[in-house]
């Protein structure tokens, strides 16, 4: 299954490996703060949107947008609990 490794140096560069492919993408903490700051559940969030908002600041080929919204809401789950945790 794909799934985001790890997050670059650089903040703003996260890795997502979406089939074999290992790819590059900025402003994904961004875009989970902003979800989390909205008060977004992870099953709360319309996976269309996410990717289409990631999509504001990467490429995202048409036929790979179901692989790349599963890989995202997975990590935003785990970004959410943690988080959550924290809060707490």
């Amino acid at each position: 299954m794909e799934k985001m490794n790890r997050q670059s140096n650089n903040d703003r560069i996260t890795l997502v490996r979406i089939g074999d492919a290992q790819i590059g993408l900025i402003s994904v903490g961004e875009i989970f703060e902003r979800i989390y700051q909205g008060k977004k559940k992870p099953e709360e969030i319309e996976r269309i949107e996410l990717v289409r908002e990631l999509s504001d600041y990467n490429f995202v080929p048409d036929g790979s947008w179901n692989e790349y919204a599963e890989v995202l809401i997975s990590e935003y789950e785990k970004y959410y609990n943690k988080k959550i945790l924290k809060s707490k």
